[in-house]
């Protein structure tokens, strides 16, 4: 994959490798946010593991928890089975 690959590449990417790996759906969402910062659209991998949320962003280089995100604001999420639109 190229390192100028649209961030949705980025984030399906790693949301199909975490499924091989074994892990189950409804640990796995592919969020499209809105980054405050930059007044742009992002996807995001968000991760539901051991009872904490982590964020897998191509535009952050370590695993984070997602408390520790605060410039992004989440529109919708996805996962193999459902849809979630979010409100402010």
């Amino acid at each position: 994959m190229s390192k100028f690959s649209d961030c949705e590449n980025y984030a399906i990417s790693k949301f199909l490798s975490l499924r091989m790996l074994g892990f189950k759906q409804a640990e796995l969402r592919v969020v499209a946010v809105k980054d405050l910062n930059l007044k742009v659209g992002h996807a995001i991998l968000v991760v539901y593991h051991k009872g904490k949320i982590f964020v897998l962003d191509n535009q952050i280089k370590k695993v984070i928890d997602a408390a520790r995100v605060r410039h992004y604001s989440p529109v919708f999420s996805i996962n193999d089975k459902y849809l979630w639109r979010h409100r402010s």
